[in-house]
């Protein structure tokens, strides 16, 4: 009798992909996309920074930088600046002066700071003070003033002679709008040239209250 022959059917081979899916050696990953939620978030993050940035710069008194760096007196004298950024900087305190105000000031450059008066101590209206020194003559300070304050945004309201310091003194007072939302004073006093060829000048900046 002869051998029947039993045929088994092959199975046919798995295909390349479905084999390296079940191979748990062989497992292939990729890295996380940032997109959609994740992009958003690092955005935001991004955007407080710069915004923290910028509000500590106009805080702090340091910003904007000052237009003018040199100015001609009506004598022909060209008389450069230093911005009152630097040379009021001791009179700084808790985002005061406002940038739009210190950083529309300025002082003849090479006045030396001979004295600096905190009248407010942290309890009014800001009010201080600072006292200087320069070679120009008082009316050389004067000219200074009245050209410079009002190219720089500041509205003057008197120029004159005397002040509370002493009759023979002059004086410019001029006035500016802040965007903190109230107008500052400035004051600035100069005295006559004194015998050793110098003449004392300051200073005086002052908040005013919303009922002026």
């Amino acid at each position: 009798m002869g051998s029947v022959m039993v045929s088994t059917p092959e199975l046919a081979p798995s295909s390349p992909d479905e084999a390296s899916a079940l191979d748990p050696e062989n497992r292939s990953y990729q890295p996380m996309s940032l997109r959609g939620p994740a992009l958003a978030v690092l955005g935001i993050a991004v955007l407080i920074v710069v915004a923290g940035v910028v509000a500590s710069a106009f805080g702090s008194g340091t910003s904007p930088t000052l237009s003018i760096r040199r100015i001609t007196i009506p004598d022909g004298t060209v008389v450069s600046l230093t911005p009152a950024t630097i040379a009021m900087r001791s009179i700084v305190g808790a985002g005061e002066p406002p940038a739009d105000i210190l950083g529309n000031l300025a002082v003849p450059s090479g006045s030396p700071v001979t004295r600096t008066l905190n009248a407010d101590q942290n309890a009014g209206q800001f009010d201080r003070t600072v006292a200087f020194r320069t070679g120009l003559s008082s009316g050389q300070v004067v000219d200074v003033y009245r050209a410079l304050l009002p190219r720089l945004g500041w509205h003057v309201d008197y120029v004159g002679s005397g002040s509370q310091r002493g009759p023979s003194d002059t004086e410019v007072l001029a006035k500016r709008g802040s965007g903190d939302g109230f107008y500052w004073e400035v004051g600035v006093v100069v005295s006559p040239t004194t015998s050793a060829g110098t003449t004392p000048l300051s200073l005086q900046l002052f908040e005013q209250s919303d009922d002026n």
